[in-house]
């Protein structure tokens, strides 16, 4: 599932009765914690692909699309309004640096508790920190070795350096 038939309804049509949200997970071996994150005022309990329920936290974040025509297709994420504990976190991460600090991506719509989109796993970089917010690149560095949608099974190598899907 890349994307659910009723998530694309709500892109397409913008319903009043129905609403998408954004969240995040965010994870490393270091950290305290698996912090799980939803863009919205309200905390969320919603259930994973393995069909465990976990709770969303309300955190104000942000993404930023690469631009239109860009050579490089990384999303941007901002954390606003970020505590001590993010701090914490981060420092802790920083004692194993060679272990990404790894970001989930999924969206959830308002009518139902399963994720509407398929995880996009994706590594943190650029981490820019200061007592109000977090800024970091999301990239995705495993496009190798990925088998190309087609029936041949063909794999990404060198020969698809500046393709990116």
């Amino acid at each position: 599932m890349a994307l659910s038939e009723e998530l694309k309804k709500i892109y397409s049509s913008n319903p009043v009765d129905e609403t998408y949200y954004d969240t995040i997970e965010v994870s490393h071996s270091m950290f305290s914690k698996t912090f799980y994150m939803v863009r919205d005022t309200d905390h969320h309990k919603w259930k994973l692909e393995d069909g465990s329920e976990v709770t969303f936290e309300s955190y104000a974040f942000d993404i930023k699309l690469p631009e239109v025509g860009s050579h490089q297709q990384d999303l941007a994420f901002v954390f606003d309004n970020v505590s001590r504990i993010a701090m914490k976190e981060l420092e802790a991460a920083a004692e194993l640096m060679s272990e990404p600090i790894t970001l989930i991506y999924r969206a959830y719509i308002s009518t139902t508790d399963l994720p509407q989109t398929s995880p996009i796993k994706l590594m943190l970089t650029n981490i820019v920190a200061n007592n109000h917010t977090i800024s970091a690149t999301a990239t995705r560095p495993d496009l190798y070795k990925r088998t190309i949608p087609t029936g041949n099974f063909a794999y990404f190598d060198q020969r698809f350096k500046g393709l990116f899907l």
